[in-house]
């Protein structure tokens, strides 16, 4: 038996590709995971929020009695988190963690915010974006599918000391996707201290960026299964490095 010189595009299509209220879409590599933000900011009286009153309960149940409030205390801290990000309009979060170069592993976040902006020309308004970052060395225009436009910029900041925990470095990379109305703009963020692999980590975000879309893509990867000619899925699969190292 020979082996596939070319196997198939191994794509993981989350549910939320197809909520029909969806305004945004995107491909993450392997190795993420979505963070429930609907379900740890739930409203009261939902269901959401009675699994998460279970959840938190089975948390102090399991915890050492000494240390159950500081449990407790965790969670409500997620939860006021969470519930500045929505406010900030953050609509995604997701949770990866990769090897590095060295062998260690590297965890890092990504949110995905999705603003209502003053019309402009996207590529004006790409431009604009980057160009308010502290870093402009940093700065990088981007040609996405289609020729539209897109900026990226990365930064070192320094975190500050929290709940006895050391001050240290943060890495950031931030991508700004017009979206082609001028009225809306995809703001994606990537933050990790393993900043060692930040070269990595801008790479693997600007192959994110040309995955980012305001239209619906699942029929365009649905015809592309049914080897129909097109080569979206491939192009996903080409374009975003799953792993380090």
């Amino acid at each position: 038996m020979t082996e596939e010189a070319n196997p198939p595009p191994r794509l993981l299509i989350d549910d939320s590709a197809r909520d029909p209220s969806s305004k945004i879409w995107y491909a993450l590599p392997g190795g993420y995971f979505d963070i429930p933000l609907d379900a740890l900011d739930a409203e009261p009286g939902s269901e959401h929020e009675t699994r998460l009153e279970y959840l938190m309960a089975l948390v102090a149940g399991c915890a050492p009695e000494a240390e159950r409030d500081r449990y407790a205390g965790m969670v409500h801290d997620v939860r006021h988190m969470v519930r500045y990000m929505r406010n900030e309009g953050i609509i995604g979060c997701s949770l990866g963690m990769h090897y590095a170069d060295d062998g260690s592993s590297a965890v890092s976040v990504i949110t995905v915010a999705l603003k209502d902006i003053e019309w402009a020309p996207p590529k004006l308004t790409a431009v604009r974006a980057v160009s308010s970052r502290e870093c402009p060395e940093n700065v990088g225009l981007l040609t996405l599918p289609g020729g539209r436009p897109g900026s990226v910029s990365d930064t070192l900041v320094t975190a500050p000391a929290v709940a006895g925990t050391a001050a240290q470095e943060l890495y950031q990379c931030n991508l700004y996707v017009p979206a082609p109305s001028g009225s809306q703009l995809a703001v994606l963020t990537l933050s990790t201290v393993a900043v060692n692999s930040r070269k990595h980590y801008r790479g693997l975000m600007e192959s994110i960026a040309h995955s980012v879309t305001f239209q619906d893509p699942m029929p365009e990867i649905e015809r592309a299964a049914r080897g129909e000619g097109s080569d979206r899925g491939s192009t996903i699969k080409d374009d975003i490095a799953a792993d380090f190292g």
